[in-house]
Formats: structure tokens, C-alpha cells, sequence
């Protein structure tokens, strides 16, 4: 890889002003045969004709060749300068690269110059007012906000105008960045420090020719294979729909199914609609410099054409011809286990018994699916052994979907129906068991993580046994989600220690509020600083911290952004459109359910989440994502009460 300097090929003209620079690049790619066997290595002596090309290569002899014979979509490319009237094809027939490179490469040839002005479309004047309509209209409630709290007008605020200022900035920001020293007694605070180091990945954009090297080390481990990040957030996404649906059952008898589907639309489309949009439009104008194209070239051309799949939450089954959030696989797949959620935890309530033995079967059977898919279609216990190639495959029929993805989330299942049951007290655990079970969680988190150290080469693969294939491959997500089960367990019941004190800490809270907003705009943000780097970045881990901390320092600020534009609005009107009035308590209990029925929230609040905007969403996240959750306040104040009354009364374990 040789850019050039692009700046200066741009800012060159003739003596005469008649000619200007036009920068350009060359890119050679290997073309994918239908067979390994058919296609013929690439030599690096074929690229000897490019003289500015082989010097970055000269020193490479078999590493590179693996690579790029694995790495079937790997492409070498080189910048050069050409005055403005030489078209690209003219650029093309005069290096003639297909009798250099031999028949198993193309080569395409991309030139951009310097524009007077932008060139607006019709949707970028579209994008723009509707930001533009957002922006005045916060502005004019933050306005009239201000002005109602200093005046001490609250008439007004219960009024007409009650709808204008669910846009306020000057409340929805200090509710986001709101911070509690001491939060009430039944918030599991270990959530906030938990969802937002496990959505901050450290996503490696790495030069091909370092992935071998990078990859093979223990370090490099805990990065690359970072995917139970995002099984975190399942995990958070099971354990708060269980518990918010129980306790609903629990006050009402009942459960509104439409409610239930309608909530999850208007909370997770619009900051989706916001970015996809953002991606689609004026993000473009941000981006310049040799690796510019990329971006012009391929997200903002799939974002405009496939922005649709991730408003309706399918794109994790239609990826292989484009789209535009890549992240939003997540959000799709949560989305469709959310869907099916009811059916599996409201047996829970209305057939405890009965329920729990259907929970214990769809717990086996998520295990069994990817392990039998694994080894029948004979996949690696993990993608991490793949490239591109073969990943491919894996990531469309493991990966990416719900049936393969369920383990931690059912993990979340059994977690929220043991809280529910739990209450308003406390469980009490010997020393022993404290001790049995951090020790057992944290050799399994070890593992989960670190297991696959040895058979993780790129380079030099190692041959990996059936029983790896079908133990990790169908069970470690499972076992990952009960690491996970056990630290909020213990977390919450005081027997977390230092772990939950650093993960309690309040400084996580206004992150944590942010996590989805975060989650949707840090691979934008990260690309776009990518796409505007000027020379190439290689690997290091140095590098790789400074370019991750550097993407969330400037991630966050546009997460404030789209929150206060498409989250807190939201939330807000859905509180006031959605709520239903006051109904009275049921006494009604599941059989054998020793728990007191207790005051759920009301659709739309947070008192559940702690102030959460999206307390059904697993961004995460991810990633994580991939995602991502912030604290669940438990028990309503009526509990609050009776636990501060009761504190001597605790349940044994």
C-alpha cells in the first residue's frame, strides 16, 4: 500500500493554471475462483513492473503470500498523480496491470480531483431540513423549558404544551447526564459499568500483512476474539424482558401484546432512521482523502439502497448483497427474539412448574441447534479461524442468526424469573458457596475467552478435535451467559466485592444512558476517521488504543446528539400518548410463587431501567456492540419501602 501525498498531487497546477493535479489510485484484487484447486497462487514477482510497489513488499516472502491467497477479497493498491485532463481509463491502458499481474487479478483504477463546491442531492436537502426542523424544534422547548422552571409556571407545563417539551434539551440533558451517588436500594448499579465495558470494542482495522501477526498473541486474544461482548447484551436483553413482563403479570394479570410490540418499534426505529440517514446523505462531506472512495464508494451507495432493512429489523438474513448500519445485525436479532419472548416466559407465570420445564427444554435446544449446525456443516468452533472466505458461511448460518444466538439470552431468561421470584429480599449465600461460585464464573469466563488461544492462527492453523467443535462451538455462549447470570447475581445480593464496586460506580450512569445511541454511531465515527487518514495505518497496540479511545471520545458527543433527537423525544411522547390510566391491583400469584405482587412501571417510564431510554435494546452493544443496558430498578417505591423495613429478613441460598 502507497498513497502518495494527496494533498499536495490536489494543490499542484501548471505554470499557467491550465492544468491541475487529479489524484489516483490503482487497485489489484484476487479474483475467487469456484475452486481453490483451480486457482493459481499469486506470485509476488509479478508486481516487480510497479517499482513505487514493491518496495513495502520486498522484504514479505511467504506471510504475505499466505495471506493473500487466504484473504481472497485482500487488495494492494498504490496512489499516483496525473494532471486533470488524463481520464481513468487512459490511466489504465497506460500501465497495462492486466499482463503484470497475471489472470487470477483485476485491476481497477479509481481518480478524484478538487470540486468548487459540494454537489447536494435531493436527499441530502431532504436529511437536512429534517435535522434542521429537529434542531429548532429543541431549541424552542428548550426555550420555553427554561423559561416555565425559572418562572415557576407549572400550569403551562401540565398543559398543551406538556408535548413541546418532551424535545427540551435542558431536561432530557440533564437526565442523561445525571448522576446518583447513592442509588436506591433496589438498582442492580453492577448493569451500568457492565454495558458499557462490554460496548466498548476494540474494533482492529489492521494492515492485512499484521492480522497474522497481531492475532497470534494471548494479549491480542482478549480483542479478537471479543464476541461474547455482544452475547453480553443478549444476556441483558433476557433478563429485563423476563423480569418487566413477570412483574407486569404480577400487578395486572394480564399483558398488553400490543403495547408490547409497539414499544419496541417507536423506541429503537427512530435513532436508526437517524443514522442510517446520516450514513446516506451528509456524512459523505466529512470524508476526504485517498481512502475517501471507500466510504463514497460503498457505505454511502448501500445506505442509500439498503436502509430499509435495518428499519425492519431483518438484515442479519439479508447481508450478502449490502447494507448500510453493519452493527444493526444486533439490533435485528434481539429484536426477533424479543418478538418470541412472550412465548417463552409466559408459561413462567400462568404454569410455574410446567413453565420452567419448557424454559429447561428451549435451554437445551438453544445449545443443540449451533452445535448441530456446526458439526454438520463441519465449522470451526469459532470464526475467529476463518478468513473472509470461509467466514462468510459461518457468520450466515451461525453468526448472525437468533436460533444460534439464543444461549445467553435464555441465560437472561432464568435470571430475570429468579429475581422476580426473589422480590423484595435479599438472598443470603454462604462463604462457601461465594467462593465455589466466583471461582467457578471466572475459570469459565477464562476459558470462554482464552480457550480457543491455540487453534486462533491465521498463519498456521492447527487442526481442531470434534469434541472442541461441538463442546465450544454449541456451548460456550451458554456457559458465557451463566458467568454473567452468576456476577449480577452476586452483584446485586452484596457479595460482588471490588468487582461490583468498580462496576457500580456512578461515573458509569450518563454512559450508560447513551449506550444505544453510542453503539449506533461508533463504527461511523470510526470509519469516518479512518477515511480521512492521509498515509496508512499499521498495526500496533499502541495504535489500536489511541485510535479506539479517540473514536469513542468523539462518538460520544454525537451519541448526545442523536439521544436528544430520536431517544429522549421519544420516550417522552410514548409516556404521555401510551401510558393507561390507573387500574386496579391484582391480587392474583402463580402457583407456589412465594413473591409478593408488586407495582411494575408504567409503559414508557424508566423507573424499571433506571432511567434507561431503551430498556428492551441490546445495541449493543454490541457489539456490542453490539448494543449497552443500564441499572434495573427492581422494586417500585411501595418495595423500597418494605426493604428498608425488613432488612433483617433475607432468604437463604
Amino acid at each position: 500500500m502507497y498513497t502518495g501525498i494527496y494533498d499536495e498531487c490536489l494543490s499542484a497546477t501548471s505554470p499557467n493554471e491550465k492544468l491541475r493535479g487529479k489524484y489516483c489510485q490503482m487497485f489489484t484484487q484476487v479474483i475467487e475462483e469456484e475452486s481453490k484447486e483451480k486457482r493459481e497462487p499469486l506470485s509476488l514477482t509479478h508486481l516487480s513492473p510497479i517499482p513505487r510497489l514493491t518496495p513495502s513488499l520486498r522484504h514479505a516472502n511467504k506471510e504475505p503470500q499466505t495471506i493473500i491467497d487466504r484473504f481472497t477479497d485482500a487488495s494492494v493498491h498504490y496512489g499516483t498523480c496525473m494532471p486533470d485532463v488524463c481520464s481513468e481509463e487512459e490511466l489504465f491502458l497506460s500501465v497495462n496491470l492486466q499482463n503484470m499481474i497475471g489472470t487470477n487479478m483485476i485491476a481497477l483504477v479509481s481518480c478524484s480531483n478538487e470540486e468548487p463546491g459540494p454537489h447536494f442531492t435531493d436527499a441530502d436537502v431532504g436529511f437536512t431540513a429534517l435535522l434542521t426542523f429537529l434542531v429548532v424544534l429543541i431549541v424552542c422547548s428548550s426555550v420555553v423549558d427554561i423559561f416555565l422552571s425559572y418562572t415557576g409556571n407549572n400550569v403551562l407545563r401540565k398543559g398543551a404544551l406538556r408535548y413541546l417539551l418532551v424535545f427540551s434539551a435542558y431536561t432530557n440533558l440533564t437526565k442523561i447526564l445525571q448522576v446518583n451517588p447513592v442509588p436506591s436500594p433496589g438498582t442492580i448499579t453492577c448493569l451500568h459499568g457492565m454495558s458499557h465495558q462490554q460496548g466498548t470494542a476494540l474494533f482492529i482495522t489492521a494492515n492485512l500483512l499484521d492480522v497474522g501477526k497481531g492475532e497470534a498473541g494471548l494479549v491480542a486474544q482478549t480483542i479478537t476474539n471479543g464476541y461474547p461482548s455482544v452475547d453480553t447484551f443478549f444476556f441483558f436483553s433476557g433478563l429485563l424482558v423476563t423480569y418487566s413482563i413477570l412483574r407486569e403479570l404480577g400487578r395486572r394479570g394480564r399483558f398488553n401484546i400490543a403495547l408490547y410490540f409497539i414499544h419496541r418499534f417507536i423506541r429503537l426505529i427512530p435513532p436508526i432512521a437517524i443514522v442510517a440517514g446520516m450514513m446516506a446523505t451528509v456524512m459523505r462531506f466529512f470524508a476526504s482523502g485517498p481512502y475517501a472512495i471507500i466510504w463514497n464508494t460503498q457505505w454511502q451507495r448501500n445506505c442509500m439502497k439498503y436502509w430499509w432493512k435495518d428499519i425492519v429489523f431483518i438484515n442479519n438474513f439479508m447481508y450478502e448483497e449490502g447494507d448500510c448500519l453493519a452493527q444493526a445485525w444486533y439490533v435485528a436479532v434481539d429484536t426477533q427474539l424479543y418478538f418470541i419472548a412472550p412465548l417463552v416466559i409466559l408459561p413462567l407465570f400462568f404454569y410455574e412448574a410446567k413453565g420452567k420445564a419448557w424454559l429447561l427444554i428451549v435451554t437445551v435446544v438453544s445449545a443443540v441447534i449451533p452445535a448441530a449446525i456446526i458439526y454438520a456443516r463441519d465449522y470451526p468452533p469459532t470464526n475467529l479461524m476463518y478468513g473472509p472466505e470461509g467466514s462468510s458461511e459461518y457468520f450466515k448460518n451461525i453468526y448472525l442468526t437468533p436460533w444460534c444466538r439464543a444461549e445467553p439470552w435464555v441465560a437472561g431468561v432464568w435470571l430475570g424469573y429468579i429475581f422476580y421470584k426473589q422480590g423484595d429480599k435479599r438472598l443470603k449465600m454462604s462463604p462457601l458457596l461465594v467462593t465455589v461460585g466466583w471461582t467457578v464464573a471466572s475459570l469459565t469466563g477464562l476459558l470462554v475467552v482464552y480457550g480457543m488461544y491455540s487453534y486462533n492462527s491465521i498463519l498456521h492453523p492447527v487442526p481442531y478435535e470434534v469434541m472442541t467443535q461441538i463442546v465450544y462451538g454449541g456451548g460456550h455462549r451458554l456457559a458465557w451467559g451463566a458467568v454473567l447470570a452468576w456476577l449480577v447475581l452476586a452483584c446485586h445480593n452484596g457479595y460482588g466485592g471490588i468487582v461490583d464496586d468498580f462496576l457500580s460506580h456512578p461515573i458509569w450512569q450518563p454512559i450508560s444512558r447513551l449506550t444505544y445511541s453510542i453503539y449506533l454511531v461508533a463504527f461511523p465515527m470510526q470509519f469516518l476517521l479512518a477515511y480521512n487518514l492521509r498515509v496508512a495505518s499499521y498495526y500496533s497496540y499502541i495504535n489500536k488504543i489511541i485510535e479506539t479511545v479517540g473514536a469513542l471520545v468523539v462518538a460520544f458527543p454525537v451519541a448526545v446528539l442523536v439521544s436528544l433527537m430520536a431517544e429522549s423525544p421519544v420516550m417522552g411522547l410514548e409516556r404521555l400518548l401510551l401510558r393507561p390510566g390507573p387500574r386496579p391491583a391484582n391480587t392474583r400469584a402463580p402457583a407456589n410463587n412465594t413473591a409478593k405482587p408488586c407495582n411494575p412501571p408504567e409503559p414508557g417510564s424508566t423507573e424499571l431501567t433506571g432511567g434507561r431510554h431503551n430498556p428492551a435494546f441490546i445495541p449493543e452493544n454490541s457489539v456490542a456492540a453490539g448494543q449497552k443496558y443500564h441499572a434495573v430498578e427492581m422494586n417500585s417505591e411501595h418495595e423500597t419501602q418494605k426493604r428498608n423495613a425488613e432488612k433483617a429478613n433475607v432468604t437463604p441460598l
